[in-house]
């Protein structure tokens, strides 16, 4: 009896520690479509790869969705009267997923990663204002000069060759995280690419890879692990279509048969989710726009490109547009801040260049510049997702009218066509611009003649200037002038044409709160998690 009586309060105890009096969590299930390759903050590119590594690195500070910054690894900082000084306090209770503790030293060493002379971050050019680091890219001087220094384990300053405001906002970015140099190269050039090889100072580390899934769990190693309510993420990869033979299965039917917790979804599935009292958010996520290939043998012609651009009439596009599909003229999504104000809506751009005469002018005369009575036969790379390849239909159909340009689309899933324009395997495309953060320098320095990321070879010191001038002013109005100037400079130069921008759904089970989906840089934090099952 005694025995029995004991066994009952033991069973009874755990079952306390499992409902607690308060909330408790079981594992969270969350699908993705896209197989995670590279967990490096330094050199990380990939929406996918990005948004894990949020989850398992912490930077200095954080960016909330709102646009706002607050402490993260720093207890507080401060910033010179010059604004060419900031000063970082670490918390001394911040550790790896191993223990050690998380170190001025650590992120000395990951900004000096991504200004390695011998191959740099693609993210380098976001951090050009700091001393040295332009004659670190252009001399292949040495990392060691670079203004980030270490006084003691728990304090950090960082030294700019001129005034940045954005660079509190730069700092949130997942390549400003920390690296650990002793466990760098332990995994002997394979950081970030293997389990054993992937660090974490963040909420979560990482407990399996492999083809089909990730499984971040909750580190006891973080400061804040008392708030972390779930014990752990299972992210799946692209389990759409698994089912047996003949049966197709979509991540919504996983949500909804209680075999995933959250996914993103298609409009009409959002809907028809929410009319089953399912919960959903949405959010800006992408907006697409055109380009041409600089590099092609004819379109590198100034003329003709023009042309092209000049041809399209976004007023005609109305109405070929699916539920999540936006009309839009601006290239910077907006959902995005600038001092936390919304860009688009504090500032004004035209990017109407619809002038049909114009384009035939220029037409004829990039002809007779490359001595031909005609262009070879073009391609337009579309996603082939929604109804993308129809609206571009209505592309072909101008190009043919104002200048008996013949162009085929060719319909590619999202990543195949990331791939091939990155190579400049393309004449003509729609492409996605997202945001990796909460600026819109993130997605206009995709422009600039010293990024690594600028695949378009567009090369404007007028455009340099302007952006540089915008990011290294603190006064606000003189900053949103020059964003808006290089802005429209990108329009009239006919570098890119804005096309359309998606709406994205994100859907939840029932008895699932506390998923934060931010509307930039793929980002989904787990941290706040609950599922209570």
């Amino acid at each position: 009896m005694k025995r029995l009586c004991s066994l009952i309060l033991v069973l009874c105890f755990l079952l306390s520690l499992l409902t607690g009096c308060g909330e408790s969590s079981t594992l969270i299930r969350y699908d993705i479509s896209h197989t995670v390759s590279n967990l490096d903050p330094q050199f990380a590119t990939a929406e996918t790869d990005q948004m894990v590594i949020h989850n398992l690195f912490e930077g200095l500070v954080r960016q909330l969705p709102d646009g706002s910054i607050e402490a993260a690894l720093a207890e507080d900082w401060s910033i010179s009267e010059d604004e060419l000084t900031y000063t970082f306090h670490l918390r001394q209770d911040a550790q790896w997923h191993n223990g050690q503790p998380v170190t001025a030293h650590d992120f000395v060493f990951a900004f000096r990663r991504i200004f390695n002379a011998l191959s740099p971050s693609p993210y380098a050019q976001h951090y050009l204002f700091l001393q040295g680091a332009r004659s670190i890219l252009e001399n292949n001087t040495n990392a060691a000069n670079l203004g980030v220094r270490a006084k003691g384990d728990h304090t950090l300053e960082f030294h700019l060759a001129q005034a940045d405001s954005s660079f509190l906002e730069k700092l949130c970015h997942s390549s400003a995280m920390p690296c650990n140099e002793e466990f760098f190269n332990e995994t002997r050039g394979k950081y970030g690419s293997t389990l054993k090889a992937t660090a974490s100072c963040g909420p979560f580390f990482l407990n399996l890879w492999d083809s089909e899934k990730l499984y971040i769990k909750k580190s006891s190693s973080y400061y804040d692990a008392g708030n972390v309510l779930t014990p752990g993420v299972y992210l799946w990869i692209d389990r759409e279509n698994r089912g047996e033979e003949g049966e197709t299965i979509t991540l919504y039917d996983l949500v909804l048969d209680g075999k995933s917790d959250s996914c993103a979804v298609t409009y009409q599935q959002a809907e028809d989710a929410k009319a089953l009292g399912y919960s959903c958010q949405e959010h800006i996520g992408t907006v697409w726009g055109l380009v041409a290939n600089p590099q092609h043998h004819q379109l590198s012609n100034e003329n003709i490109r023009r042309s092209f651009f000049h041809s399209v009439n976004r007023e005609e596009l109305e109405g070929y547009l699916i539920e999540n599909m936006v009309l839009c003229d601006r290239l910077i999504s907006p959902e995005i801040s600038l001092f936390t104000e919304l860009y688009t809506d504090s500032t004004e751009t035209d990017s109407d260049i619809y002038e049909p005469e114009l384009a035939r002018e220029e037409w004829q005369a990039g002809l007779t510049e490359i001595g031909s009575l005609t262009l070879d036969s073009m391609e337009l790379l579309v996603p082939q997702d929604g109804d993308a390849p129809f609206l571009c239909g209505m592309l072909q159909q101008m190009w043919q009218r104002n200048l008996s340009a013949f162009v085929n689309i060719v319909s590619l899933p999202a990543d195949e066509l990331e791939q091939r324009v990155a190579a400049g395997d393309y004449d003509l495309a729609i492409v996605p611009f997202t945001s990796s953060s909460n600026s819109p320098y993130d997605v206009l320095s995709r422009f600039h003649s010293e990024s690594a990321l600028n695949v378009w070879n567009y090369n404007s010191e007028d455009f340099d200037g302007l952006l540089d001038r915008a990011s290294a002013s603190s006064d606000e109005d003189f900053s949103r002038r020059n964003y808006e100037q290089a802005e429209e400079l990108l329009y009239s130069d006919c570098i890119v044409f804005p096309m359309f921008y998606e709406i994205s759904y994100i859907l939840f089970a029932p008895d699932v709160t506390g998923i934060e989906i931010y509307p930039y840089g793929g980002m989904v934090l787990f941290k706040d998690a609950v599922a209570m099952r």
